[in-house]
């Protein structure tokens, strides 16, 4: 690499853009703007912030996606870098950097493409997840690789800023290498022939809970939910206790101290609930 890179970090919350500035500046690179997304109105959660960026890093918070090409053409950075933003850049605005536009996906792609991988992956299951570092291109989520890897998920992660510590500390690991591809004009690998999925956000189908389901079960879906944090239509996991609605933040299924969670017989084994909000 000749120098230092002029690197424009394209994320909307404060547990992903600020991890990102820090890894980039750490390796001695500028980072001149963030570029965030204006609040939407359903929003519920807090979105990136001028206050959560290091002096020097301008803050951009365009309300339409199209005016994201516009500002990277006026910051004219070399590469702009990108992690869990909630809309499509187009295709201008990814070809807008001089090296290109790169974005870290927490799959193994083409598995789990879409707005909720680790979601799916909790659903299905999945032991690990991929950490994907890919060129951005005119589809979602397609873009040759430059690096990937694989991070545990294990049964102790409930939330997405637990899984997004452990994904941002996996890619800035990687990020070198990522930017020392693009520099020396490396196009990267075709993504695997085998067919890629969809992880999209979950439906009405999953947002119910069914006590009469096994106890394993309902105890996935509430940490797939968790894990996937906020969704803009549908809201979940929800049950019904003692004639009330309330939305499951926590459950286990061995049994816990005395007087610290609600015992729950479910059609096959036993849930213990450990926290819940009113949701009525």
């Amino acid at each position: 690499m000749t120098g230092p890179l002029r690197v424009a970090v394209v994320a909307a919350l404060p547990q992903t853009a600020p991890p990102l500035v820090a890894a980039v500046r750490a390796l001695g690179h500028e980072v001149p703007v963030v570029i965030g997304l204006r609040r939407p109105h359903d929003w519920p959660g807090h979105l990136l912030g001028e206050r959560d960026l290091p002096p020097g890093v301008d803050l951009a918070l365009p309300a339409r996606a199209d005016a994201v090409t516009g500002l990277l053409r006026a910051y004219a950075p070399d590469v702009a870098v990108s992690y869990g933003y909630p809309r499509r850049l187009p295709a201008a605005a990814v070809a807008a950097p001089r090296l290109g536009t790169v974005n870290c996906h927490p799959s193994d792609l083409p598995s789990y493409r879409g707005p909720n991988p680790v979601g799916w992956a909790v659903r299905n299951g999945e032991r690990e997840i991929g950490v994907t570092w890919h060129r951005m291109d005119a589809d979602l989520d397609t873009g040759r690789v430059l690096a990937r890897t694989t991070i545990p998920l294990d049964d102790e992660i409930w939330s997405f800023t637990g899984v997004n510590t452990r994904v941002l500390d996996a890619a800035s690991a990687l990020l070198p290498g990522v930017l020392a591809r693009l520099v020396a004009g490396d196009p990267g690998e075709e993504q695997p022939a085998r067919e890629g999925s969809w992880a999209g956000f979950f439906d009405e189908d999953y947002a119910h809970v069914d006590w009469s389901a096994p106890a394993a079960h309902i105890h996935t879906q509430v940490r797939a939910w968790n894990i996937a944090g906020h969704h803009p239509r549908v809201r979940g996991p929800l049950a019904l206790l003692d004639g009330t609605h309330w939305q499951l933040r926590r459950t286990t299924l061995h049994r816990p101290p005395p007087h610290t969670a609600r015992r729950i017989p479910c059609g096959t084994g036993t849930l213990w609930l450990l926290s819940a909000d009113p949701a009525d």
